[in-house]
């Protein structure tokens, strides 16, 4: 059904290091009272006495920030060690070499944790130094190969010797990459910094001049961007086949040719909580502990002692954590943002409750517009520049930045490219499922789909949505032998249970009604509403078609994020009330394109770009469908004898451009009403009474850039040296 495991596991290179980090067990860590084994992901907030405030990081888990940062500048894998073309490198964006962290409290470091060491290099374990003599016997116990490093010997010169040392223990044959290694000073610039380090000396570039613009971030985004240039133009060349003389002849045009078209991965990490969440979770003297982040500041540094720094700077240097980790496995860029201003969470909580009511198109454009005017402190030239350079962007945050829109374009930025969230809250389970991340895989076979029905037949939603996907399985038939679809009636959480047991699918889409439970955005299975399914067995992929089950507004706890920490890889959610028709058709298109890729791959990577392509080529649905005149004229007949949604679909193709794709939309049609004689009447339609871009607030929390429909096989003999 599925390929899981790391890229080239059948070569040693391919066998990644493992590297432990140790803290003392606090309230809410430790093994469980039953004595079963420590599983590294926190369910709950600790008290606010136990942790930071805002975002609520575990104090305990607070001291392993020394160490988790010092292991991020350690070999993220064996291929980090030698020499590799920078074909290679670039071809290695997109197979995320996450470093493998294992984040645990010292007392469940033991035998236990032998599922977490057998596909990998067990190298070195770093502790707090009253930790040590207990942590040298454990880690010798479980076979980690280098001695254990107590924060008072974490340095330059110890970095250096572990990098030999790991050589030196595991290709001691194979010649070791040149270059020095530091760590790097400031944690608010090492989301460009650290990844670029790591390229330049990959690349064999002078490492002199790096520290030069460590402490300035549009010195750190411009030499970043350069260095991605000069990879992307080497890498071409080297593509192409071009010798050594005619690589150097044709290198100058090819940069500036490369200036236009650079992609690649972009992490952001974007603080702060929703005021509705703060008032519910904390009184008014621990609020006024909260303070706002800028983009930078120069004294957020690596310490030994930085988890000891007051509560706004603990959290800082662990959401920086996060986005370092994410921009170093993809080999990309990231960005700190400033704190979210609070009005942006007001808005957005005022839009969200507007779709409860009968909500029209002219009050979800000043709402947007008021969004973008409260948010518009997060932009800064280095963001916008980021972007667009990006392939996709993956979001750290609970605002879904998505919905703004950039400077100079029309359409919110979710349309632009591909977003994807890892929820902040509590920061505790962000940090350790960052680090614990579970390999990529691949939907490169028969995909088996399981429509889980549980709202009850008596109920007209339920009615449609068995129709919708009856109609979509018969749309998906010629391309059964890619994709399946099984509906399931499940109106108990037990019947929801058994099923998805029994069929163990690849996707599960839960047909449900979303409903709220005080602060919290659970599914109605039958009657009863749930906020843990408690699956045994969590598909990666899990949909949502139901209302409202991601809402960011006023900081509810939404059982999409919850789906995350029970196991699932990606999980689709709707921000707002969604008609169920529109969602039908969302999600039937979805499957078609997946079932087509599967069975003539080429198109899309990963199961985030098909989503990113249903979505936005849905702006002409979500168009024609905003009035009764609008949807009466999509089925009316063109001068060419065709319906106007057919004959929009031949014309549109090479003429919408994602940034602007309402509007470009909007230009096709127009141009089809113009023939028609009904020009002036549609485009009034268009605004009055308007439509909604009702396809842009699905919100894809997780890793859906990680589930790939191409063999992970194929790409990672694309991204090995000799092959």
């Amino acid at each position: 059904m599925q390929q899981r495991g790391s890229p080239a596991m059948s070569s040693p290179l391919g066998i990644p290091p493992l590297y432990a980090v140790l803290f003392a067990p606090g309230a809410g860590e430790g093994r469980d009272q039953d004595g079963s084994p420590y599983i590294p992901v926190v369910s709950e907030r600790p008290t606010v006495a136990e942790s930071t405030v805002p975002h609520g990081l575990s104090k305990t888990v607070a001291a392993a920030l020394p160490g988790l940062w010092y292991c991020l500048h350690l070999p993220a894998s064996l291929l980090d060690l030698v020499d590799v073309d920078a074909s290679e490198l670039k071809a290695a964006q997109s197979l995320r070499l996450d470093h493998n962290i294992l984040l645990v409290p010292i007392d469940c470091f033991d035998e236990d944790l032998g599922r977490h060491l057998q596909h990998h290099h067990p190298v070195v374990t770093v502790c707090p130094d009253e930790l040590l003599d207990e942590a040298r016997q454990r880690a010798s116990a479980l076979g980690f190969v280098l001695p254990t490093t107590p924060y008072s010997q974490l340095s330059d010169a110890t970095l250096t010797a572990q990098w030999n040392a790991i050589h030196e223990h595991f290709i001691p044959d194979m010649a070791a990459l040149a270059g020095e290694v530091s760590l790097t000073r400031r944690l608010d610039l090492a989301p460009l910094t650290l990844p670029h380090r790591r390229l330049a000396r990959q690349m064999g570039w002078p490492t002199a001049e790096l520290v030069v613009h460590d402490t300035s971030a549009s010195g750190a985004f411009a030499q970043a961007i350069r260095g991605q240039t000069i990879l992307a133009a080497t890498a071409r060349l080297e593509r192409e086949g071009a010798s050594p003389s005619e690589a150097g002849r044709r290198f100058p045009q090819t940069v500036r040719e490369e200036v236009a078209r650079l992609r690649v991965p972009v992490a952001l990490g974007l603080p702060g909580t929703a005021p509705a969440y703060a008032r519910n979770a904390y009184d008014s003297e621990v609020r006024r502990r909260r303070e706002p982040q800028p983009a930078v500041s120069p004294d957020d540094t690596w310490s030994v002692t930085l988890h000891e720094r007051p509560d706004h700077m603990v959290e800082r240097a662990a959401i920086e954590f996060a986005v370092t980790h994410q921009a170093v496995a993809s080999s990309g860029l990231g960005l700190m943002l400033p704190t979210v201003p609070p009005d942006a969470f007001v808005i957005l909580a005022e839009l969200e409750r507007h779709f409860f009511t009968p909500h029209s198109s002219a009050a979800v454009r000043r709402l947007l517009a008021r969004l973008n005017d409260a948010a518009q402190p997060l932009w800064s030239k280095e963001l916008t520049a980021a972007i667009q350079r990006a392939s996709h962007l993956t979001v750290f945050s609970g605002f879904p930045l998505g919905l703004l829109t950039m400077p100079g374009d029309s359409a919110p930025l979710c349309a632009r490219l591909p977003v994807t969230y890892r929820p902040l809250e509590p920061l505790t389970r962000t940090v350790q499922q960052q680090v614990s991340a579970p390999p990529s895989i691949s939907l490169n076979h028969t995909i088996k789909v399981l429509v889980a029905e549980c709202i009850p037949l008596s109920d007209q939603v339920g009615q449609i949505s068995r129709e919708g996907w009856r109609i979509a399985r018969e749309n998906v038939a010629p391309e059964a032998a890619t994709l399946t679809i099984i509906q399931a009636e499940t109106l108990t959480l037990e019947a929801l249970q058994q099923s998805v047991a029994e069929h163990r699918p690849d996707i599960l889409v839960i047909s449900a009604h979303g409903t709220m439970i005080g602060n919290m955005a659970a599914l109605a299975i039958g009657d009863a509403p749930h906020l843990d399914l408690g699956l045994d067995c969590v598909p990666p992929v899990v949909m949502l078609s139901a209302c409202h089950v991601a809402p960011r507004g006023s900081g509810a706890v939404a059982i999409t994020d919850l789906l995350l920490r029970e196991g699932a890889l990606a999980v689709l959610g709707t921000q707002v009330p969604v008609e169920v028709t529109r969602n039908a058709l969302l999600m039937a298109r979805f499957m078609v394109y997946l079932a087509e890729e599967i069975a003539k791959p080429g198109q899309f990577a990963t199961i985030l770009d098909v989503w990113h392509h249903v979505q936005t080529s849905n702006a002409v649905n979500d168009i024609l469908d905003g009035s009764p005149n609008l949807r009466a004229w999509a089925t009316s007949t063109t001068i060419n004898g065709h319906s106007v949604i057919r004959e929009f679909s031949s014309r549109a193709s090479g003429r919408l451009r994602l940034p602007y794709v309402y509007e470009d939309t909007e230009r096709v049609l127009g141009e089809i009403a113009d023939e028609q004689g009904q020009g002036d009447r549609v485009r009034n339609w268009f605004s009055r009474p308007g439509y909604v871009p009702e396809s842009l607030f699905y919100v894809f929390a997780g890793r859906p850039d990680r589930i790939h429909l191409t063999s992970l096989g194929q790409q990672a003999e694309q991204a090995r040296p000799g092959r």
